[in-house]
């Protein structure tokens, strides 16, 4: 019944809503990228990172805006291309992005005045032939940038990487559908990566002012409208035999790890990574009909994203050989549903955590343990008392 409800609510929204200018040249990359690779015989990964914008008026001067570094969609685009993957990036402009992040981690964040303070352009008398450097005095920074940039000349020279951009959510509803209908044919061997951070409210393309809203008609009032709900579509209907992974991002353990349940009966994600606010570049929790399973970060891994895609890539070949949905034992550990009632836990260190998470995990062996000291601890007391009083 809910999926009726949002394939009625979406077909109406397509239905009043216009198509962009750039639908037909985007599908033609599209198609030019899938037909490129159907050949060579890869999987093919979706990954949509960054927010989205409402705008205010069709001329846009003003706009809401859904606020997402991109970091993480960044990340598993890099580690997505190294475990094999081709991937289509539907992706905010301005938002982090694959490889450049080494950049701008080893500089700034923006091309500032503090990231022309680290370009040196070397004095010619002749203005063609000046060189310009980059001058990083941090080796590890170094050595990351040679690496990203090193990366990317591969990836660009085998065209593994198709990079899409969006602004409004109206630009990424229409992306996400019309990628999602060509990668229909690759069934199992397309991955949905849904890491965007997409508005959960929007006002219809017909109610827009055409022109900017002038300030001196007085107070603004708006009424937005709820958008419609497309991960069951894109579930069921565009793509219906792809692995599809979407996200949530709570600051409360037990209501994100309901909000995850929730998708999954609602939409019938494969899986949802569960992220709290605070913990989620140091633990993230996997979510399956099935399981629930915690991953951290390695002490020796400078972000949890590459532990993360190498799960969601386990996952999703064993889909294409047996349809299975479940975590592999190997991956992470099971969470005990208790443990999601015990919010202090999540403040302390991740190390600690992981014991804490280890014990519960094994609490019976413990308790036997314990209880087999006590026990012996016990008649050895009672045997030297009997000794005392002979």
């Amino acid at each position: 019944m809910v999926l009726d409800e949002d394939q009625q609510r979406t077909e109406e929204y397509f239905r009043r809503t216009s198509a962009p200018t750039w639908s037909d040249a985007r599908r033609e990359q599209v198609e030019a990228f899938l037909d490129h690779h159907r050949v060579v015989g890869k999987c093919m990964a979706v990954v949509t990172s960054g927010g989205t914008t409402v705008p205010l008026e069709r001329n846009t001067v003003r706009f809401l805006d859904n606020f997402s570094t991109g970091s993480r969609g960044a990340a598993s685009v890099e580690y997505l291309l190294g475990l094999g993957y081709a991937v289509i990036y539907i992706h905010r402009p301005g938002s982090i992005a694959p490889f450049a992040r080494h950049l701008q981690k080893a500089t700034c964040s923006s091309l500032d005045l503090s990231f022309l303070d680290l370009v040196d352009v070397a004095a010619r008398s002749n203005l063609h032939e000046q060189e310009i450097r980059m001058l990083l005095e941090d080796p590890t920074a170094k050595k990351q940038v040679v690496e990203a940039v090193t990366k990317l000349r591969n990836v660009r020279a085998n065209n593994t990487l198709l990079a899409l951009p969006f602004t409004s959510v109206d630009d990424y509803f229409f992306m996400l559908k019309m990628v999602a209908t060509c990668m229909e044919p690759w069934k199992e061997r397309a991955l949905f990566l849904l890491a965007a951070a997409v508005s959960d409210f929007y006002i219809p393309q017909q109610e827009l002012s055409v022109h900017k809203i002038q300030s001196r008609a007085g107070p603004l009032e708006l009424t937005l409208q709820q958008v419609p709900k497309m991960l069951g579509v894109l579930r069921h209907n565009w793509a219906p035999q792809s692995f599809v992974v979407s996200f949530k991002l709570e600051t409360d353990w037990d209501i994100l790890r309901k909000k995850a349940k929730q998708a999954i009966s609602k939409y019938a994600m494969h899986l949802v990574i569960a992220n709290e606010l605070h913990s989620r570049f140091d633990e993230v929790l996997l979510i399956t009909d099935k399981d629930e399973r915690s991953i951290t970060r390695p002490k020796d891994e400078a972000d949890i994203e590459l532990s993360l895609m190498e799960a969601v890539a386990r996952m999703h070949y064993q889909y294409i050989g047996s349809h299975d949905v479940s975590v592999p034992d190997e991956i992470g550990h099971r969470v005990s549903r208790r443990s999601f009632s015990s919010s202090w836990k999540k403040q302390l260190p991740v190390s600690v955590q992981s014991l804490l998470n280890a014990m519960d995990e094994h609490k019976e062996e413990i308790l036997g343990i314990v209880v087999g000291g006590l026990l012996s601890v016990m008649i050895n007391m009672l045997q030297n008392h009997l000794r005392r009083s002979r």
